[in-house]
């Protein structure tokens, strides 16, 4: 089997405590945002353009608390489109007529933002998507950072194995056989359009949960149910604009309002790793923390690679600055790289380093997604972290 290998599964952390606890320190060395299904719509905050800031509103506060008068007003604006709620909501706030109480909070927001609000058309839907929030405000949580987690060990353990995974599309299931040298580099061979129950299968059959000789999958030998993160505190957040580049095609009118954390934010998580769970087989296999700080290093060091050399080929000089500072911080051993959230790839089959050339997964993407400025080629890449683990006495 070809390239550097890893730890062996199992090969660290051999004593039989049943709990190990980790302090999980992360920071953002580009802006990160995790989705909740949710948009903020246009008639329901307001601009400050001077002061750079955001105002998220409380509609049924709003009615309840304007004139006659004014309610009427707001109503038939907010019936005409996003653009014209703007508009009404903007003149209510430059002329002092916007009630305090309909404010729930403020945030600051990027210039890229707050241009493409001012700047909207009548056709622009101006919703924007928030972070996850609890009563105590925006948090990261763990069950994202717990997907990035996954992906790394899913792709440290076929290399670790040297494994190949086929799609068998007569009998619906995957199929595990030993590398061949003719292989090369491949490793994944999925239908040509995976779904979601493909991908599920997908990593119950190479983590080892996949049910013997039958479909479905036993979730209780799930080996990352041994593996719990919190979410982490309160965070301060950042009102930005996403877009999209493409190295030939205008893409200017493909834009995405969304909150996200800001580069340089840092946050703490506990890692929980129940280490009985993986020795006495009440999982399909151990995660030992040490050996998945690894497989992060491996895996997530080779995508950036990867998506630096695209950055190279068209000068992308934001994503060079979000690279470069990520190999520098990797120069400590004990740090290791993930990326987080939107942006960082829909499904766990996204292991294109594994797939072959001629897949649509496996191929270079045509765009990239790109944050923080009204033109996409000057943008950072999304949801880029380093982090460290140290255990808890």
């Amino acid at each position: 089997m070809r390239g550097p290998r890893g730890l062996s599964p199992g090969g660290e952390g051999k004593g039989m405590g049943f709990l190990r606890s980790f302090r999980l320190e992360l920071e953002a060395l580009s802006p990160v945002h995790v989705g909740t299904g949710e948009a903020y719509p246009a008639y329901a905050y307001v601009p400050d353009f001077a002061k750079k800031e955001v105002h998220l509103l409380d509609p049924g506060a709003l009615l309840l608390a304007l004139p006659e008068a004014r309610k009427r007003q707001y109503l038939e604006k907010v019936a005409q489109g996003p653009k014209a709620a703007q508009e009404v909501l903007r003149y209510l706030y430059e002329e002092g007529q916007l009630p305090r109480e309909a404010v729930l909070r403020t945030l600051p927001a990027s210039s890229a933002f707050l241009e493409t609000v001012r700047s909207a058309t009548e056709e622009a839907a101006l919703e924007y998507r928030p972070l996850p929030s609890s009563p105590l405000g925006p948090y990261l949580p763990g069950s994202s950072v717990k997907g990035s987690l996954r992906t790394a060990w899913l792709f440290h353990v076929l290399m670790e194995r040297g494994q190949v995974a086929e799609w068998d599309q007569k009998a619906k299931v995957w199929r595990l056989r030993a590398w061949r040298e003719r292989d090369g580099e491949v490793l994944i061979h999925p239908s040509r359009n995976p779904g979601l129950s493909e991908n599920q299968d997908f990593e119950g059959a190479v983590l080892g949960y996949a049910r013997k000789g039958r479909r479905g999958l036993d979730l209780y030998q799930d080996p990352f149910r041994a593996v719990r993160l919190s979410d982490s505190g309160p965070t301060p957040t950042f009102l930005n604009r996403i877009g999209v580049f493409h190295p030939t095609k205008d893409t200017s009118g493909m834009v995405l309002l969304a909150e996200t954390f800001r580069r340089d934010t840092r946050f703490v998580l506990t890692l929980r790793y129940h280490e009985g769970l993986g020795q006495r087989g009440g999982v399909s296999m151990p995660i030992p923390p040490e050996a998945l700080a690894r497989a992060l290093r491996d895996y997530y060091g080779r995508v950036a690679e990867w998506e630096k050399r695209l950055a190279e080929d068209y000068g992308l000089k934001k994503a060079l600055e979000v690279y470069e500072a990520l190999s520098e911080r990797l120069k400590d051993p004990g740090v290791f790289p993930l990326r987080v959230g939107f942006g960082s790839g829909r499904l766990a089959l996204r292991l294109a380093l594994l797939l072959p050339e001629n897949h649509p997964e496996g191929q270079e993407p045509k765009t990239r997604k790109t944050v923080g400025a009204r033109n996409p080629q000057d943008g950072y890449p999304l949801g880029w972290m380093v982090g460290r683990l140290q255990a808890l006495s």
